[in-house]
């Protein structure tokens, strides 16, 4: 393992240099701005200082360009970082100091951690002026030789992002003639999202055929014959990650639509008649980062409206909104609310709205309570119990014990699942950790040399009551986290599964679960997705994280089974 490391290490220094003494030079532009480049700080159990130096000379001929972009050399930048820099105690605050000591229209900085051939690149590119949001930039690996690539990505993704310079990393640039070669993944998959954003269902019931994806292992294990199996579904893949998804009639037709937010946008789907097609697209600016959604016709007036929780673009602050159905379109009725929401279903109430309201920098404190439509506003009412930081993404209320009565279910802040009472103490809580998101807000910082303090949102869970057996079911994700949590801002996951429990008197009890599957599920939802009169689960799984934005394309998809079998029909 050591040669195989010290071999991949002298592979990182030659290609550093090759790739440095290789890079073009763009054209000429006018009134050119200056950048700082602060040494990256390096986190790893060996010596990889050297990798300092290739990254500062690597980001300075990606970003460079004659008569637009100035990158100052490493003899200019030392004197006025030699205090700070030199130790790594870098952030927002410093950088913008030494970047007006220097001069300078940018300053960038970050730090690279390795964790065995694990490997996570933190950066971000401060404006010295304020006029734009600093922009933050993340991407991981599990091969240490994959740094050159990540460093690449990061320089073209600055370059677009804030030069609007369009550019093509070095790993990525092939001849001309080999661009006419036919490639291992043909056109029409990459497309066929957009050509059709449905995959059509065959015969009368769920399919999956994609075995590549995986998704032909999803399966649910109730103990029953293979005969017996709920058939499996999954829509064509989509090339954003998808961050939340949601059931419901939002347009007031009696029809379920499945409602799922990517980060920037509301995307409406009907399943219906053998095809799942697009019916709506709604558009955010990139000041509304979208973490949630939910479905409930809370204001009755016949039109399910859809809340979308929302933080801005630094991750700092909720403003959250609602959209509602006008007979025309879409519009917000509410905007920049403070709230998260979420929609539980009781056992007498049907579906109620909860809400909470954070504090700043402290995204699992605030009270929660059961929120109703009041005056043109959702105001809260009756307050939810529950123990101290608790965050509503990860509560539901419903018949979590089987005794026809209301109780809540939240995840810990650690990732375990408790089941709490009405008096808000934890009346059961298990050992094994569950859940698991890449959702996150950005905290202040607890030591000068972050990049960034990441608080990660617990998941969804659902409360679900199965017909044939007449009892509630717990449902939750387990998300397998290939750092067993050990690294606070770090997480990188390879698969997943989903599973049920019942309250058996003394805890929550496994009843089911879905066979393992690759990637990671973000949200999950029970309802009658395809308009069959059932429920299914549906589910968004991450395929690929896509972390650098606009370089490094995301792929998600939308997968679901029936939660009865067809031999155990619904009494």
């Amino acid at each position: 393992m050591k040669r195989l490391i010290s071999v991949k290490i002298r592979y990182i220094f030659i290609s550093l240099l090759l790739t440095v003494f290789f890079s073009n030079i763009n054209s000429i532009a006018a009134d050119p701005k200056r950048m700082a480049l602060l040494p990256f700080k390096i986190n790893s159990a060996q010596d990889l200082s050297f990798l300092k130096e290739g990254i500062f000379d690597m980001l300075t001929s990606r970003l460079s360009s004659e008569g637009r972009v100035e990158v100052l050399s490493r003899e200019q930048i030392e004197g006025a970082v030699k205090t700070e820099a030199a130790s790594g105690n870098i952030n927002e605050t410093t950088a913008r100091r030494i970047g007006n000591r220097l001069n300078v229209d940018f300053v960038l900085f970050g730090s690279l951690t390795v964790l065995g051939e694990n490997v996570s690149i933190d950066a971000k590119l401060v404006d010295i002026a304020g006029a734009r949001t600093a922009l933050t930039f993340f991407d991981q690996s599990q091969d240490l030789g994959a740094v050159i690539t990540k460093i690449n990505l990061i320089a073209a993704d600055i370059n677009d992002r804030m030069f609007g310079r369009a550019q093509v990393s070095a790993t990525a640039k092939a001849p001309a003639a080999a661009a006419a070669a036919p490639t291992a993944k043909p056109p029409p998959k990459k497309s066929r999202v957009h050509d059709h954003p449905e995959k059509v269902l065959q015969d009368d019931g769920f399919i999956t055929q994609d075995k590549s994806e995986g998704v032909s292992t999803l399966g649910i294990d109730r103990g029953a014959t293979r005969e017996s199996q709920p058939q499996i579904w999954r829509s064509a893949s989509f090339n954003h990650r998808i961050n939340g998804v949601a059931l419901g009639d939002v347009d007031g037709d009696g029809k379920i639509e499945t409602v799922t937010i990517a980060p920037h946008t509301v995307l409406i789907f009907r399943s219906e008649g053998g095809a799942f097609r697009k019916t709506a697209e709604i558009k955010e600016s990139i000041n509304k980062y979208l973490i949630g959604v939910d479905t409930a016709d809370i204001n009755e007036n016949g039109f399910a409206e859809i809340f979308v929780t929302s933080l801005n673009a630094d991750h700092k602050v909720v403003n959250s909104y609602v959209l509602e159905y006008n007979g025309k379109k879409f519009s917000k009725i509410i905007d920049s609310s403070r709230h998260y929401y979420r929609v539980a279903v009781t056992p007498d109430r049907g579906r109620i709205l909860l809400g909470q309201r954070p504090k700043v920098g402290k995204p699992s404190a605030g009270a929660i309570y059961e929120m109703k439509w009041q005056s043109g506003d959702y105001i809260p009412t009756d307050p939810i119990k529950t123990p101290r930081n608790t965050n509503l993404m990860g509560l539901t209320v419903g018949d979590v014990l089987n005794s026809g009565q209301e109780t809540a279910i939240a995840y810990r802040d650690d990732d375990r699942i408790r089941v709490i009472d009405p008096s808000g103490d934890t009346r059961w809580d298990n050992r094994e950790r569950f859940g698991g998101s890449m959702l996150y807000a950005s905290l202040p910082w607890d030591y000068r040399g972050q990049v960034e303090n990441k608080w990660y949102f617990p998941l969804r869970l659902v409360v679900w009551h199965n017909k044939t057996t007449k009892e509630s079911e717990v449902i939750a994700v387990q998300n397998h986290d290939l750092t067993s949590s050990t690294l606070k801002e770090l997480r990188y996951f390879t698969k997943t599964y989903i599973a049920g429990y019942t309250w058996d008197s003394v805890g929550l009890s496994p009843r089911w679960k879905t066979r393992q599957l690759s990637g990671y599920i973000q949200d999950f939802n029970v309802g009658d997705f395809d308009n069959d009169g059932q429920d299914e689960l549906i589910a968004a799984l991450v395929l690929k994280e896509g972390r650098v934005a606009l370089i490094s394309e995301a792929k998600s998809t939308i997968i679901g089974y029936e939660l009865t079998s067809p031999q155990q029909p619904e009494s």
